[in-house]
């Protein structure tokens, strides 16, 4: 049973029900754990990052007959986590419904982009890297974590704590089984 939660109270515990019931308080949450997380505007270098990304993939499939990309949509991962990736794409034949809820489905690939902010805080980034771990034990084929900072994509699979590997400028970004077809020059990020 769902309780009616009538304000944001950012130190209870939520189950992803009740998170998605909260009153809007012109602010966007993530739910970590249970616990509401405040996700900040991203900024012109994030933003233009994911530009580059959905171009590409609109490029190679326009007719979106391989899958979906979502830019900063939540998806539900269980009852404890509601997390909102900065890209997700989940393959054709796995699109759920639209709903006004969060996504009822778990993404084939996720893509995090780090923010200054991530790269000066402590916090921000065991944040992120728990968020990884939730999407890799909910069952995400593929993450990756871009840092503009030093131009390198982080490519973790499924079930491995470490990345499989570190791409950088003269590397190419794959999106092997999930997106097949899909190559796109590490640089070409980071225009």
């Amino acid at each position: 049973m769902v309780v009616a939660v009538t304000t944001v109270d950012r130190k209870r515990a939520y189950t992803a029900d009740e998170f998605e019931e909260l009153p809007n308080d012109k602010k966007l949450y993530e739910l970590i754990e249970r616990a509401l997380v405040r996700k900040m505007s991203p900024g012109d270098e994030h933003g233009q990052i994911s530009f580059h990304l959905l171009t590409h993939l609109i490029l190679l499939d326009p007719q979106h007959k391989l899958g979906m990309m979502w830019p900063g949509t939540s998806f539900r991962l269980n009852p404890t986590n509601v997390p909102i990736p900065d890209l997700a794409f989940v393959v054709a034949g796995r699109i759920p419904p639209k709903s006004k809820k969060a996504m009822a489905v778990i993404p084939d690939l996720v893509v995090e982009v780090h923010s200054p902010r991530y790269l000066a805080s402590q916090a921000r980034r065991t944040l992120t890297d728990l968020k990884i771990r939730l999407y890799q034990v909910a069952g995400v084929q593929i993450i990756w974590a871009i840092n503009p900072s030093n131009q390198t994509v982080e490519v973790y699979h499924q079930g491995q704590l470490a990345p499989v590997v570190v791409l950088s400028l003269g590397d190419d970004l794959d999106g092997e089984a999930v997106i097949p077809g899909f190559k796109l020059r590490v640089s070409q990020l980071f225009k």
